[in-house]
């Protein structure tokens, strides 16, 4: 496999080293198995930093470079503009991939490639959804990103989803983070209540609400929720949805409840499912859960 580095900033201190990096050298030994099947065949800045001393090929040029994968590194790197610039290039953007991505369990470029073009759209009771976004380098086609909701409310709003998501977000007050050290918006739509805890005001929150409500892509959607509760679990694998996965810290043989021990956490089933989307918790093949809804354990 022939790897070129895109570099989105500067702490590469040069070609031989790009695979010493802590994030991009993780990434690049996930991509060389068996060892020595991948090759680094050149280096691209996003913007040429000659106090870098960099050996680096012209982004202009990778149109006639032979590579098979472009690992893309940086800082909390966006994709969207990256891709967009790879396009005015004449690139194939399918080649293009997070270095973070290429760390999550069972990666290959196919399944990737297949999950970026299904526009999946995943609602989500906390931050799950927007957590795997982040880590996979997605269009966030939800609005149910940097926000969360009770279980309760959550259950309430699954059944007709399509419906209230047509009503209009009503904001009710703010409250205070201790941890972030901010004050977040909190609201209501039909019934059910969203804390916005990834916002500082209600404008923003409201805004970036109703942008991406309208981005759904209803023909592909995954739900996904945590729940200590059998019959909460019950009720949800009940729900009208093809794709849908419920952490509990239980074993079930329902096809929808997904096992995690909290313990891998600390004891923290909100944090032991969040891991299941990063890949940091190996309990399941994410990339069948994101693509097909399978329940497939990583043995």
């Amino acid at each position: 496999m022939n790897v070129v580095i895109w570099v989105q900033y500067d702490t590469v201190a040069t070609k031989d080293k790009a695979k010493g990096k802590s994030l991009l050298g993780s990434a690049f030994a996930a991509l060389d198995k068996p060892k020595g099947s991948a090759n680094i065949v050149g280096v691209v800045e996003s913007v040429p930093m000659p106090i870098n001393k960099l050996d680096t090929i012209d982004k202009r040029e990778l149109v006639n470079v032979d590579h098979d994968l472009v690992l893309v590194t940086g800082h909390d790197v966006d994709l969207a503009p990256i891709l967009k610039e790879a396009e005015e290039l004449g690139l194939d953007t399918d080649k293009f991939v997070l270095d973070r991505t290429v760390l999550i369990p069972g990666f290959t470029l196919e399944k990737y490639k297949e999950l970026r073009h299904s526009d999946l759209s995943i609602l989500s009771m906390g931050w799950w959804a927007g957590i795997a976004y982040h880590k996979l380098g997605l269009p966030e086609l939800s609005p149910t990103i940097g926000m969360y909701t009770s279980e309760e409310h959550f259950m309430n709003f699954l059944p007709e989803a399509r419906w209230h998501l047509q009503k209009d977000l009503h904001f009710e007050r703010t409250e205070y983070n201790h941890d972030l050290g901010i004050n977040y918006p909190i609201f209501w739509l039909d019934g059910t209540q969203w804390a916005m805890n990834g916002f500082t005001n209600d404008a923003d929150a409201l805004e970036t609400w109703n942008e991406r409500k309208d981005k759904i892509n209803w023909s592909n959607v995954l739900v996904t929720m945590h729940t200590a509760s059998p019959a909460v679990l019950e009720r949800f694998n009940c729900l009208p949805y093809a794709k849908k996965a419920c952490f509990v810290p239980f074993e079930t043989e329902l096809e929808s409840g997904f096992y995690v021990d909290p313990q891998l956490c600390g004891g923290n089933l909100l944090q032991a499912a969040e891991g299941i989307a990063t890949g940091a918790v190996q309990a399941y093949d994410v990339w069948d859960l994101l693509l097909y809804g399978k329940k497939t354990p990583i043995k």
